[in-house]
């Protein structure tokens, strides 16, 4: 037998979301201006492969970008952020896997980013060898706790380090810098998701010329760069005016 009850009262015929007591989900996000972004392929697989690793139900392609479509021509304005959240439905006993699988989409107007970022350092590790490190997993208690702590000390958002001190992310970006002709970026074996505007970044840098070095970096690193960036699928590249204590 199980129940559930919300402010004590009893909920009939309620389906128990998981990603509400287990943050058993994954998503993803981009931005939609007229047209689906051409990397939409790439999101969709992507988030079934997350799907896949923590055993929620697969949604089809088609089904995805139909869900999608529909949303989208509900609202007016198309230049929109777009959250796709794929969650699982089952029992409330933690160790079952979801017997269904929901997609949750959530639109709201683009906001650019209007001035460069201002980074400070995570006060917090985490350890390269953490798995849900390379899925964008619906448990983001980690990240909004980073994204807070800047906020709340003056700062746009922080770098996160792993157990070795080592570079790996922001709480919703990858980070690059430029030294000459060099292009770097943390490897992923350092506790880094494959990020999709990572990916064309790459190749992009590549293209005019960059060597593009995916390696294992500490903050000393940053100190001799000439520029430094993030990216994300949402604003793709992100100035970075100051490091702290870089």
């Amino acid at each position: 037998m199980e129940k559930i009850f919300l402010n004590g009262e009893i909920l009939e015929d309620y389906k128990f979301i998981r990603a509400i007591s287990y943050g058993e989900g994954v998503f993803e996000t981009f931005r939609y201006k007229n047209k689906l972004p051409k990397t939409i392929k790439e999101h969709y697989e992507r988030l079934i492969e997350g799907a896949n690793f923590i055993k929620i139900p697969k949604i089809t392609y088609e089904d995805y970008i139909y869900y999608i479509e529909e949303a989208i021509k509900k609202v007016e304005n198309k230049d929109l952020y777009v959250k796709t959240l794929l969650f699982g439905e089952g029992s409330a006993y933690y160790p079952l896997q979801s017997y269904k699988s929901n997609l949750l989409i959530i639109i709201r107007d683009f906001q650019p980013v209007e001035k460069p970022y201002r980074l400070t350092v995570a006060p917090f590790r985490v350890h390269s060898l953490d798995p849900l490190l390379k899925i964008k997993s619906a448990n983001y208690l980690r990240n909004i706790y980073g994204k807070r702590y800047a906020n709340e000390n003056g700062y746009d958002d922080v770098i996160i380090l792993n157990e070795n001190d080592e570079i790996t992310e922001t709480t919703s970006a990858n980070i690059f810098w430029i030294k000459g002709k060099y292009l770097y970026t943390p490897s992923l074996d350092c506790g880094v998701l494959n990020g999709i505007a990572r990916r064309v970044i790459i190749e992009e840098g590549k293209k005019q010329g960059f060597v593009v070095v995916e390696g294992r970096f500490n903050l000393k690193d940053l100190k001799q760069a000439d520029k430094i960036f993030l990216t994300n699928a949402l604003h793709w590249i992100i100035k970075v005016s100051e490091v702290k204590g870089v």
